[in-house]
């Protein structure tokens, strides 16, 4: 009898716990289909490692439809570890091209002492506009902090996103954030059937 109660204890503490971070969280500050990054976090490249260009690959991979590509240099003499967090957004110079975000971790490193070009797994988050080029760069913004992404976020961050049926399905369930009603309820049950 104590160690049920004992467990009973435990769920509610974790319920609680739940609600406390949903209740954290800001709603959206963007209308639908105009998104723009906020409310958000600020986001720091670690020291070191400087930003050379980032452009659109202008193509599809197995793990984007939209990737971007990151021209970096590490200035130091070791090597040095990048995490960037779910939610990173990276703006356009031009406003006629859509904003892209990362929708899980991504992490890699950077040799010492030269440049390096990285693919990021971006997704789109304005479907009325341009799909981002080789003619079109791009900067770090900041990392989206808001209920309904993350959601999306917490359902991706086990998931295997590397063919292009996962990808497209997430894909088409940022643009229910960004530009539709949000996520539906379909949506949501494919991304958790995900592997």
């Amino acid at each position: 009898m104590m160690k049920r109660i004992k467990i009973y204890v435990l769920l509610l503490a974790g319920l609680f716990s739940i609600a406390t971070l949903c209740e954290k969280l800001p709603e959206r500050q963007w209308e639908r289909g105009a998104f723009e990054p906020i409310p958000g976090k600020p986001y720091q490249l670690p020291e070191g490692i400087t930003v050379r260009e980032i452009r659109g690959l202008g193509e599809e991979t197995t793990f984007s439809l939209m990737p971007l590509q990151a021209a970096l240099l590490n200035t130091t003499s070791n090597r040095i570890a990048v995490k960037m967090p779910a939610g990173l957004v990276f703006s356009p110079l031009d406003h006629e091209y859509q904003y892209m975000m990362l929708v899980q971790e991504f992490s890699f490193s950077v040799p010492p002492d030269q440049d390096t070009t990285i693919l990021l797994p971006t997704y789109g988050c304005n479907e009325d506009l341009d799909e981002p080029d080789e003619d079109m760069t791009y900067e770090i913004d900041i990392q989206v902090w808001e209920r309904e992404f993350n959601e999306l976020f917490t359902i991706l961050k086990p998931k295997n996103l590397n063919n292009i049926d996962a990808v497209e399905l997430v894909q088409d369930a940022v643009y229910e954030i960004t530009d539709g009603d949000g996520l539906t309820d379909t949506t949501r049950t494919l991304l958790k059937q995900l592997p």
